[in-house]
């Protein structure tokens, strides 16, 4: 799928409970495989996926840090979907909504047999912390492929920007970790981040 194609997105549904989730096949009865975007509530997520698919305003953006609690599904030229997660982390989420993230994504991981990739947005400022490890322990164990994208690398020196991401990797502490810089603000990272999620699901097949 080429950097072209990324830009027939639609907005499907939104769901809570694995109940609610929609289900896609291809003209064959195939179900249509699926990439997960996950991250902490203020990573940046529905920039990133506004500026992957090229739409301005697919998917909503909210001042307001975690106010997103659900999984929106997207389609992409009936080929491809993609979940937005609950983004976590946010501390002025109520308690008793920050307790459903993980046994809501957990879930989700455990029983989505389309799910074929993670995309794990995480900020290039900032120190990977135990939650963040969680998500990481919660695809390997399900033998999912994972993509980190360090994101708002406009935010940063070119310097600041090596050694962070030296930092970052270091304290995920897994050796094959496939990374890639992303802005998108600057429209920076998007096709190589194209080419790695084509190369993943070839793999993955």
């Amino acid at each position: 799928m080429t950097e072209k194609h990324f830009k027939n997105a639609v907005f499907i549904k939104t769901a809570i409970f694995p109940k609610d989730y929609p289900i896609f096949k291809d003209d064959h009865g195939v179900l249509l495989p699926e990439i997960a975007v996950a991250g902490r509530s203020n990573v940046g997520k529905s920039s990133l996926l506004n500026n992957l698919f090229q739409k301005k305003d697919l998917v909503k953006t909210s001042s307001t840090p975690g106010k997103t609690q659900a999984l929106n599904f997207f389609r992409l030229n009936d080929q491809l979907i993609f979940v937005d997660l609950p983004g976590y982390g946010y501390a002025k989420v109520p308690l008793s909504v920050r307790k459903n993230w993980g046994p809501m994504v957990q879930s989700y991981f455990e029983i989505r047999e389309s799910l074929k990739l993670v995309l794990f947005l995480f900020d290039i400022r900032r120190t990977p912390n135990e939650e963040d490890r969680q998500l990481i322990e919660w695809a390997s164990c399900k033998n999912l492929a994972v993509i980190l994208v360090l994101t708002k690398t406009d935010k940063v020196k070119r310097n600041e920007k090596v050694a962070n991401t030296a930092k970052i990797l270091q304290a995920f502490d897994m050796i094959d970790l496939h990374h890639v810089h992303y802005s998108s603000v600057k429209n920076e990272g998007r096709n190589l981040l194209i080419s790695m999620i084509r190369e993943a699901l070839i793999q993955e097949e």
